[in-house]
């Protein structure tokens, strides 16, 4: 039903809510987001509300703010902010660390730590690793996703429509299940995309014109495809039977107060609830 929603559905719900009381409201772009964040929310003071996608958060807070309505902020997606166009223009909407909340939660690495040592058996990981050129789990599912960031980074900028949605990294996994194999990720690529405006020759020229720019930079990695890529590896390689959907659970569940106080996204949340007289989270 969140997929049916507009802005003004949005911003009409929030406002009935805050006519009932004096709490401050966060949209964010869906009940993920909400895993995340509303075990660190004061709700005395504060409460999260998943409302349908970027555009339609957005478009809320913009209407919001010709209202004169100051109770309401955003937490949204990065995306590719700062990486292919700006960050989006208002004082109250706050980007997530990294790609997505799911790649913010990843990237504190004692969570992928934590959720090894209960998924994994011990000996089988520390073989895994100590045969691999990582000196981490996290960087080596990192080296996995990365590659997959870079075809959605390519195909948003050049228009390609290449088709990434929920891909499948355990076909495209190496055989020493530690990275993707290339010719196998560019042909399940091309493969699941029969409107791609590319051949695959331009495709791979993209790609390595792209991988020198991006300089292993993190914030190319998705949430879907970092958790995804880490339990899978931990089935294949390290005698995991956990579900990608359990493992995915798990590592949010994980985000604890220490990564709150480390968090700019967090950082920033509690900023703005400091300028209403209030302490919108409860670690801090």
């Amino acid at each position: 039903m969140l997929d049916l929603l507009t802005a003004d559905d949005v911003l009409s719900h929030v406002m009935m809510l805050a006519a009932t009381n004096d709490l401050l409201y966060i949209l964010v772009e869906g009940s993920t987001d909400c895993s995340v964040i509303d075990p660190h929310i004061n709700t005395d003071a504060c409460d999260t509300l998943p409302s349908g996608g970027k555009s339609v958060v957005l478009g809320a807070v913009t209407l919001a703010h010709e209202e004169g309505f100051d109770r309401l902020a955003a937490v949204v997606d990065r995306d590719w902010s700062e990486i292919l166009y700006a960050q989006p223009d208002h004082d109250n909407v706050f980007c997530t660390d990294y790609y997505d909340i799911d790649a913010t939660v990843f990237f504190q690495e004692q969570n992928v730590l934590g959720i090894a040592a209960s998924f994994a058996d011990r000996s089988l990981l520390r073989i895994h690793i100590s045969n691999s050129r990582f000196d981490s789990l996290q960087e080596m599912v990192t080296q996995l996703a990365f590659p997959i960031g870079i075809l959605r980074y390519i195909s948003v900028k050049s228009r390609l429509e290449l088709n990434l949605r929920d891909f499948p990294i355990s076909v495209v996994l190496n055989t020493e299940g530690n990275g993707v194999d290339f010719d196998s990720l560019i042909d399940l690529t091309i493969k699941r995309s029969p409107a791609a405006k590319v051949t695959r020759a331009e495709l791979i020229r993209h790609y390595r014109e792209t991988e020198k720019i991006a300089n292993g930079d993190r914030k190319y990695c998705s949430g879907h495809d970092l958790l995804t890529g880490l339990a899978i590896i931990l089935y294949k390689k390290c005698g995991s039977k956990a579900s990608i959907d359990a493992i995915a659970r798990a590592t949010r569940g994980a985000f604890n107060c220490s990564d709150v106080k480390s968090s700019p996204l967090f950082t920033a949340i509690s900023a703005w609830g400091s300028t209403h007289g209030r302490e919108v989270l409860s670690c801090l």
